[in-house]
């Protein structure tokens, strides 16, 4: 069953449980003495004639005391409370002319037993009947007496019972208030840990706010709920989430008020603390789109020590918002607190989330580029390096011979072209080729004949770490030498510039010029122009 803050039934329950406890009590003790005293009057009888009225009339009691215990296990709590009532004043009225302990005994049993079970109305008939009973009673004595001195004790008796009834039914209303109070708190309490569980397991800040007031609303059974959030600024505390169709209008219009204004929202967001508002009061204003609030609640949201924002809740009735309801509401707004900073929390990380994903998308991107530029930039290296004519391209060890040479055997191009180890046979013996890779481009192999005697995984393994490091060593002297002949050049420029220092004559410029040029590059032909192109040289009919 949902709790909400409408409780009667809940309190009326609990209540009912109370007084059923006392009934089954009382009930037990009157089954167990109408039972006890029908069984010893017939085991007297038995001996000695008694009354078979009496006799007659307990059985009936214990009878009628086993039918109501019967009737209250079944739950008909209300009729057995009339039946023990009327068997309790039964008892009291046929104890009236016998012995006075009797009569004492049973008045102050019917007395006590009206007060507790009774309704009000059933109470205050039943004890206007008793004492109207009683003060017959203490007449007829006085009359047969003709003095109030034998009707003392029965005087005595009347005030002694009226003042336990009046006792007995002030304690009984204040334990029934106080069993109302503490099962409207603890339902209360119960509804605000079902919406706080609830509203707890939500992550999204366009998730949490919305189903928020409407879970407030539905469980506490308000006229309206909204959440105001304070802007960066904390300046005005604007809408976030509204109830109905109302709400949807108030936040489609930017609903918003200032922090310290008269409001109860600008009062709670300055003070921190909730305020409470009838629509009698002087400095209330009333919401036009809200005619029906009677009362209005506003309480702070809190982030550790600092105010985020505000919970907002409206009544139909008026002075709805006892100390209790404030406290069970105000647990909700810490719990909203607490999921408002997670929901945040949760945002900030998922948007963290997708900036270092993009980043590392962007990262991988750029570090493919860079690998392609490099392993280009390897291989135009090395195809320019190769292609200006080195003395060696390669060289080949037979028989304690070495000699240079620019031929590819059938494995060394499998496993260039493989990029992978190869092993062959070849006139009975065993031929493991590798290649030498420079990151993920090829620039040579090697291919070594081995002895049958050594693991082939051994072979090739020693021969991948060799043509690993000397890939890397022949990148390196092949940069050095890039570099060196650059310096050269370079050193060799400088030298045809400075000459140009001592020289003041064009004609001298451009001889050294020519000369420094042949001697340096190995030209046969050179030749220098000075001036504008000739008009018929670009229209194709001259030539240099």
């Amino acid at each position: 069953m949902t709790p909400t803050l409408t409780t009667p039934n809940n309190n009326a329950e609990f209540l009912s449980s109370s007084r059923n406890r006392y009934l089954y009590v009382l009930l037990m003790l009157l089954v167990i003495s109408s039972g006890v005293a029908a069984v010893v009057l017939v085991a007297i009888s038995l001996k000695t004639p008694q009354s078979p009225v009496f006799i007659l009339f307990t059985t009936i009691a214990f009878l009628a005391n086993l039918f109501a215990y019967i009737m209250l296990r079944r739950g008909h709590s209300d009729f057995v409370t009339y039946m023990v009532l009327a068997e309790v004043i039964a008892g009291m009225l046929s104890t009236m002319q016998v012995e006075f302990s009797f009569l004492m005994f049973n008045s102050v049993l019917a007395v006590v037993t009206s007060a507790v079970l009774a309704s009000r109305n059933v109470y205050r008939a039943v004890t206007v009947f008793l004492f109207g009973a009683m003060l017959v009673l203490i007449a007829q004595s006085i009359q047969q007496t003709g003095t109030i001195d034998a009707s003392v004790p029965r005087i005595t008796l009347l005030i002694t019972l009226a003042i336990l009834s009046l006792t007995t039914r002030y304690f009984t209303n204040q334990a029934m208030q106080a069993a109302q109070v503490a099962a409207s708190s603890a339902n209360l309490l119960q509804a605000a840990a079902a919406t706080g569980e609830i509203i707890g397991k939500l992550l999204k800040l366009d998730e949490v706010l919305p189903q928020a007031v409407e879970l407030i609303r539905e469980r506490f059974a308000f006229y309206h709920v909204q959440i105001f959030l304070l802007d960066e600024a904390g300046e005005n505390a604007q809408l976030a989430a509204s109830t109905g169709s109302v709400g949807q209008q108030l936040f489609e219009r930017r609903h918003s008020l200032p922090v310290g204004s008269r409001s109860v929202i600008g009062r709670v967001t300055s003070t921190m603390q909730p305020v409470t508002a009838n629509d009698t009061d002087s400095f209330y204003h009333r919401n036009e789109l809200l005619p029906n609030t009677r009362s209005e609640l506003a309480l702070p949201i809190l982030d550790g020590d600092k105010i985020i924002g505000a919970l907002d809740v409206q009544s139909r009735r008026y002075e709805l918002f006892t100390a209790e309801v404030i406290q069970a509401l105000q647990v909700v707004a810490n719990q909203l607190g607490t999921t408002i900073r997670n929901a945040r929390l949760f945002e900030e990380q998922e948007t963290t989330t997708r900036d270092a994903r993009r980043f590392l998308l962007e990262s991988e991107t750029n570090l493919r580029e860079i690998q392609r530029l490099n392993q280009q930039l390897t291989r135009s290296g090395w195809k320019d390096y190769l292609e200006t004519g080195k003395p060696v391209s390669g060289v080949t060890v037979q028989s304690d011979e070495m000699r240079a040479t620019a031929e590819w055997s059938t494995t060394l191009l499998q496993a260039s072209q493989g990029r992978q180890s190869v092993t062959s046979q070849h006139n009975g013996q065993r031929i493991i080729a590798v290649p030498m890779m420079l990151g993920n481009e090829v620039i040579g192999a090697i291919e070594v004949e081995a002895n049958d005697s050594v693991q082939e995984a051994d072979v090739t393994e020693m021969v991948n770490a060799v043509a690993q490091r000397l890939a890397l060593s022949l990148d390196k002297a092949r940069l050095f030498e890039e570099s060196q002949e650059a310096t050269a050049r370079e050193q060799r420029i400088n030298e045809i510039v400075t000459r140009y220092q001592s020289v003041n004559n064009v004609d001298e410029l451009l001889r050294i010029t020519l000369q420094e040029l042949s001697q340096s590059l190995g030209a046969t032909h050179s030749s220098i122009r000075l001036g504008a192109v000739p008009v018929a040289s670009l229209n194709g009919e001259g030539q240099a």
